[in-house]
């Protein structure tokens, strides 16, 4: 799991064009959303979305394959993503 987190905040970084968790953390910290560090840095926001997406369905689908959840809550989960994702992308 430590090797996703890892991997999941360079897969970040890279799409976003920063150098380190810094530069992320210092916008944010500025008031900017992950959206808007997009739009700074040229970037479709789409991106963004996407990476989160697939990364939270790869952990959903480690725990549906682990039985950690029941496919009944793979499905209930996988369909508050998107909303979820928007919130986080968007700050809202």
């Amino acid at each position: 799991m430590e090797k996703q987190l890892i991997t999941a905040k360079y897969d970040l970084l890279h799409v976003l064009g920063l150098a380190s968790e810094e530069d992320i953390y210092n916008a944010q910290y500025n008031g900017l959303s992950l959206a808007d560090i997009a739009e700074a840095n040229k970037v479709d926001v789409q991106k963004v979305i996407d990476l989160q997406l697939a990364e939270l369905i790869e952990q959903l689908d480690e725990r549906l394959s682990s039985g950690s959840i029941t496919p009944e809550q793979y499905y209930a989960q996988q369909a508050e993503l998107p909303e979820i994702i928007m919130r986080s992308v968007y700050a809202l």
